[in-house]
């Protein structure tokens, strides 16, 4: 299969994983909150950020393990990318172990260190656990999934997360029309579908790249030392990434009311889309990168980032064109029973930060590709810090309340997408300090457009049910595809997306 199709295939697969990730998301919100409140959704939520500050310490690690094992795996030395493998798993399976024994004792005493109501102790206590458990496989697999990015067959991956989304869907469905309601059912659904993707990947692992192996004397300690003294960085950008945006409900759960954590935590349900949909954009591109520049072509390599970074800020651009003009109507459907202003208010402003994020997005790989990241982690470890002290303030010593919680990560996450990352990136690659800038402009240029147009749209057609919500979002996709084709693709993109499209027709006939 050509790179062209491969690419197109892989967004496709992806897409379809994203799409069933909102799908969980879209029943699961209401589903929790109406039978639990929206109280126990915020501990759902907030389980998984907590997950998050320990992947901080894995991502040592494992930031940098894909990249050494495709390399050397590219130049046929095998004995070297095994070497990687090895070390790799069996570090991660001692920092996935001390991390859960950890986790067990901080579950233990959980109640003392966060704000619980009684009725909720022992399920939230499960469910952290459950998480916890979770953490562990899904850290020593990481490995494994190289082989995903050296055979550039991201879009098997893509497929995996799609049937381990349909049994979730499954399994929520069975598990809570069978049992009481109770919030650590999350934990075993995650559980299971966690084994799926385990499976997949050990499976690819020693299928499609039978020259890699895993062995106990391979574990080197220089390899180790090489793969932490680069991450490291990555880790203390985690770090940044995590005072930026994961401490919210934190934060919100020891300062304001465990409803306005879970309030923040709807807001972030639709956030984390966004955040999926970047993740699942630059993805595939990233295979095409990487051999790229292992191949040292640095001219195919700045099309292929123009590319990426047009195609991403193309959904930055239509998700929150869409959102601002139809979000009111989504979540009175969705939740009608919240409050809905707040959310929307909330949500507007925290997803705001893409329209900018967005279109960077992809460029963040080259700090991988090229090994620099030390400046642009020390950035937003420094936006972190001011981020956690900006919400402490504003609670504080204003009366913005549970706004304080996420403007401070709009306006700061904006600051290091438009002007302190563009310019070292080209720095990185020996390029002048303002080559991405016109590519990012005429992405934030198309997304005020597109958001001016959808509002006078929305506000003509006027829909009122989920029927007409699906109609409008579908005629305002076509706007903004017009726009994006007339004013911001280039022609070779414009043929990826022809070709895309006659291709899933294909498929469907």
């Amino acid at each position: 299969m050509s790179k062209g199709k491969r690419l197109i295939v892989t967004l496709m697969s992806s897409g379809m994983a994203t799409a069933m990730s909102f799908v969980v998301s879209f029943f699961l919100t209401p589903f929790i909150t109406n039978m639990l409140g929206t109280e126990a959704y915020g501990f759902v939520t907030l389980s998984k950020n907590f997950v998050s500050y320990a992947v901080i310490i894995s991502t040592a690690l494992d930031s940098y393990a894909t990249r050494y094992i495709a390399m050397e795996y590219h130049k046929r030395d095998f004995d070297k990318a095994n070497s990687y493998v090895s070390s790799a798993f069996y570090g991660d399976t001692i920092i996935a172990s001390v991390i859960l024994a950890i986790g067990v004792i901080f579950v233990l005493f959980i109640e003392r260190f966060l704000n619980i109501s009684p009725e909720l102790i022992v399920s939230v206590k499960l469910l952290f656990l459950l998480v916890f458990v979770n953490f562990f496989f899904t850290t020593i697999q990481t490995v494994f999934n190289s082989t995903s990015y050296i055979k550039n067959r991201l879009d098997i991956t893509g497929l995996v997360r799609v049937v381990g989304y349909i049994v979730e869907i499954i399994l929520y469905l069975a598990i809570f029309k069978l049992f009481p309601p109770q919030v650590w059912y999350v934990g075993i659904v995650m559980l299971v579908v966690t084994a799926i993707n385990f499976l997949a990947a050990i499976w690819m692992f020693h299928n499609m790249t039978p020259e890699l192996k895993v062995e106990r004397k391979l574990f080197s300690v220089d390899a180790v030392k090489k793969l932490v003294g680069n991450g490291i960085w990555n880790s203390i950008n985690s770090l940044g990434i995590t005072l930026n945006s994961g401490l919210d409900l934190l934060v919100t759960n020891l300062l304001l009311t465990n409803l306005q954590m879970g309030q923040i935590a709807i807001t972030k349900t639709i956030a984390s889309i966004f955040s999926s949909l970047e993740a699942m954009l630059c993805q595939p591109f990233q295979p095409l990168l990487l051999k790229s520049y292992s191949d040292n072509n640095k001219e195919q390599l700045l099309d292929e980032l123009k590319m990426s970074v047009n195609i991403s800020g193309f959904f930055s651009a239509l998700t929150f064109a869409g959102f601002f003009s139809l979000g009111r109507l989504f979540y009175k459907l969705w939740i009608p029973n919240q409050d809905i202003e707040l959310l929307y208010a909330l949500t507007v402003v925290t997803i705001l930060a893409y329209v900018t994020e967005g279109p960077v997005h992809p460029l963040y790989y080259i700090y991988t590709l090229t090994v620099k990241n030390r400046v642009p982690c020390i950035i937003t470890l420094l936006g972190g810090v001011l981020n956690v002290v900006g919400m402490f303030v504003l609670v504080r010593y204003t009366n913005m309340g549970i706004y304080s919680i996420v403007i401070t990560t709009t306006i700061i996450t904006t600051i290091t997408s438009m002007i302190t990352n563009p310019p070292y990136i080209a720095h990185c690659l020996k390029l002048k300090w303002y080559t991405f800038y016109p590519m990012l402009l005429i992405n934030i240029i198309g997304s005020v457009i597109m958001t001016v147009l959808f509002s006078f749209v929305a506000k003509v057609i006027a829909p009122s049910s989920w029927l007409g919500l699906v109609v409008t979002a579908c005629i305002l996709s076509i706007f903004g595809l017009g726009i994006y084709f007339i004013f911001v693709f280039s022609n070779k993109e414009r043929k990826y997306i022809i070709n895309m499209v006659k291709r899933k027709a294909n498929i469907k006939q």
